[in-house]
């Protein structure tokens, strides 16, 4: 006997097979209205509750008639509602699946495929249900039914990740792996370079199944053509593009693209889209038909070729410190990425050169695996220094004074993968021993030498793994990117205000720069000149180099603070962290920023840290000054649970005794895992006449959900601290 529960659930059951059969035959015809949509929209979120109740009840139903389970009565009326109820939850996500296919933007076979596997699924698991009961219904119908019900609905399933994600989302980490690299002889920015990008980050809602504003982004005719708000390319100004538009909006902006949620562009896919678009945005241009200068080809080259990414060295980070010290104005050393160990060093400006240039980098020799001596008028004896990098993988010796000789010096040089020795009087005995043991090297930069066209043909047949350059066609690799400009000022605090100088190592070198947070371009941005570029508040500068046959520089920037009224005496209330006392209560004012890298000093020496307490510190001045706000900088490093205060208050008043509190703020905590950053923290109150502060900064006492770990509190790094 059916108890009543059971029989609404059937009834409501078969009220929704019939109203679904309503809508898949008569769904040209209905328009549905907007209370309704959120109803439909609700589709991806539940549909995963009927699904996995469903395989359960389907996998129970293939073993119902055994022995062991055929008269256990439990089983039997478990298995019945469990059925019954996975059924009635299918029925009604597919309903919100139609109401949902029929908004906007969704069309083609996948979208078709996917709708008629749900619904069939739910035809095909009602049928079974209420033909469990009959006499027919044996063992070997019960196990066909269920099996073909698995099949459709893993098959369902897999139409409906396609329409989410994209066609490839379940083969794209085997299609990845599997990918070829193309050379970049042959690659077409827009086919090889461009593609990837929409098919990663926009495909999946721009596609001929899910044409989400109408626009589909999968072939050059659909990109061309645009969607429902308009064509994506301006040809009257390429930098107002829509695209370009989308792609630059605030992330709360409801019309950013990709939308929240979605996989994000990365700096260097942005701005690989943006070059191309203001390109002209060429669908046949090849990467190497582009100007040798040209920063879509300097990306591209990057994408294709990148120098360092992806490879993991042994050796440890260099000190930061040896590093400053090191760089002057005739030798730069870089990072080769941004978190790799391995250091790119050039040395420039031939007049100022001696053998000390590379006696002074022994402190870095085992980091080195570039170095560049181009037209630098380095001797054999020189080389015997070079011989100590052993981890060199790159060396440029082109124009200099070496000979043979001072070339077979260089025997501990096994990782040497590119080698340029143009302009200088090495000869082919002299090169072909050395060629044999260098089992890695890729190319050879050997254009006017003493190596003649004959000559050369004798080493193109030995060394057939080796490409070796010869003549005119290795020019453009000799052209070299500057490196970054420099900030010269002694300090980079100031009280008043300050002329900012920002320097460069080589002669008639153009730095551009820009003060309001965008980069700098070579054509617009202005031009920097000493002594006429005055800073009277705390700004954030962004600087390039540019010069007449040099690769323009990367983009850098320098942080300038200003600090009207550092204390006259600075008193810690609370302890600091035993891991990281950095300075004590010095550490403040101290003008030693702190860094984020773990493996250098600035993390682990110029940071106070406040872990189980807040930080209260209590600043005095011996005359009364008027503050308007009070700024920090802490560091955020998500991963670890080192977050920034939960709330900062700041109190003042002519003595201890007579605090008032002037201000408060609660900062923005991190809502995910993310790389860490540096960030400046400023509190701005109403101008008051004050003798003495105290600034409050609450540690994070609770750690968010979000976070896997909830053993501990979050730790709470300060170094520089600015009163204005």
């Amino acid at each position: 006997m059916k108890n009543k529960y059971r029989i609404i659930a059937e009834r409501l059951l078969f009220g929704l097979n019939i109203l679904l059969l309503y809508f898949l035959l008569l769904e040209k015809f209905i328009e549905i209205p907007y209370w309704l949509q959120p109803f439909g929209r609700l589709h991806p979120m539940i549909l995963h509750f009927p699904i996995a109740l469903l395989l359960l009840s389907l996998g129970l139903e293939f073993f119902r008639f055994r022995k062991e389970f055929s008269k256990e009565k439990f089983y039997q009326d478990f298995l019945t509602y469990l059925l019954l109820f996975s059924v009635l939850t299918a029925a009604l996500a597919a309903v919100m699946g139609l109401f949902l296919s029929l908004e906007e933007g969704y069309d083609g076979a996948v979208l078709t495929w996917h709708k008629w596997l749900g619904a069939g699924i739910v035809f095909f698991a009602s049928v079974l249900y209420f033909a469990r009961d009959k006499a027919w219904y044996q063992e070997k119908i019960a196990k066909i039914s269920a099996s073909s019900l698995i099949v459709i609905t893993l098959m369902a399933g897999h139409y409906g990740a396609s329409l989410t994600h994209g066609e490839d989302f379940i083969y794209m980490p085997i299609i990845a792996g599997r990918e070829v690299v193309v050379p970049i002889e042959e690659a077409i920015v827009f086919d090889h370079l461009v593609m990837p990008v929409l098919e990663k980050k926009c495909n999946s809602c721009h596609n001929q199944s899910k044409a989400k504003g109408e626009l589909i982004m999968t072939d050059k005719v659909s990109l061309l053509k645009g969607g429902k708000t308009g064509k994506l390319f301006d040809n009257e100004s390429l930098e107002e593009s829509l695209m370009l538009h989308r792609l630059s909006l605030p992330m709360e902006d409801e019309e950013h693209m990709p939308p929240s949620g979605k996989p994000q562009l990365s700096q260097e896919e942005k701005l690989l889209l943006e070059l191309w678009v203001k390109n002209k945005y060429d669908f046949e241009m090849k990467v190497l038909a582009l100007p040798a200068g040209d920063s879509l080809r300097l990306v591209s080259t990057n994408v294709l070729n990148p120098s360092g990414k992806g490879k993991t060295y042994e050796f440890d980070m260099p000190d930061e410190k040896t590093l400053e010290t090191l760089n002057n104005e005739y030798r730069v050393i870089r990072p080769l990425s941004k978190e790799s160990p391995a250091l790119d060093v050039t040395i420039y400006n031939p007049k100022s050169y001696t053998s000390q240039s590379l006696l002074e980098l022994e402190p870095i020799k085992e980091q080195i695996v570039s170095l560049s001596l181009n037209r630098i008028p380095v001797e054999d004896e020189d080389l015997t220094i070079v011989n100590q990098f052993t981890n060199l993988e790159r060396l440029n010796l082109n124009f200099t004074n070496i000979t043979g000789n001072g070339l077979q010096t260089l025997t501990a040089l096994k990782n040497i993968e590119h080698l340029a020795i143009s302009g200088t009087s090495v000869a082919l005995n002299d090169l072909k021993p050395y060629l044999n043991s260098l089992k890695r090297l890729q190319t050879i930069s050997i254009w006017n030498t003493e190596i003649d066209v004959d000559d050369l043909e004798l080493l193109r047949d030995e060394f057939k793994n080796i490409q070796i350059v010869a003549g005119r066609e290795g020019l453009d690799d000799e052209k070299i990117k500057l490196n970054v400009p420099i900030l010269k000022n002694q300090t980079n605090i100031f009280r008043d205000s300050i002329a900012l100088n920002i320097g460069h190592p080589i002669e008639d070198v153009t730095v551009r720069y820009t003060l309001d947070g965008t980069e700098p371009d070579s054509l617009t941005s202005p031009v920097f000149e000493k002594g006429k570029v005055w800073l009277d508040r705390t700004t954030l500068v962004n600087a390039k180099a540019f010069k007449e046959g040099w690769f323009g520089s990367i983009n850098t920037t320098f942080s300038v603070y200003k600090n009207k009224y550092p204390p006259d005496s600075v008193n810690l209330l609370s302890r600091l962290n035993r891991v990281h006392p950095a300075n004590g209560h010095a550490t403040f004012f101290d003008g030693d920023f702190g860094g984020f890298n773990a493996n250098s000093p600035a993390w682990a020496n110029n940071w106070a840290g406040f872990s189980n307490e807040d930080m209260e510190l209590f600043l005095s001045y011996n005359q009364e000054i008027e503050v308007a706000s009070v700024s920090f900088n802490v560091l955020v490093e998500p991963e670890t649970i080192i977050f920034p205060p939960s709330q900062i208050e700041i109190w003042g008043g002519k003595s201890k005794d007579d605090l008032k509190l002037m201000g408060r703020m609660t900062p923005a905590l991190p809502t995910e895992e993310r790389k860490p950053y540096i960030q400046l923290i400023s509190t701005t109150i109403n101008p008051t006449k004050v003798n003495c502060l105290l600034v409050i900064g609450r540690t994070v006492k609770e750690i968010p959900s979000w976070h896997r770990n909830k053993g501990r509190g979050a730790l709470l790094l300060v170094d520089e601290m600015f009163i204005n």
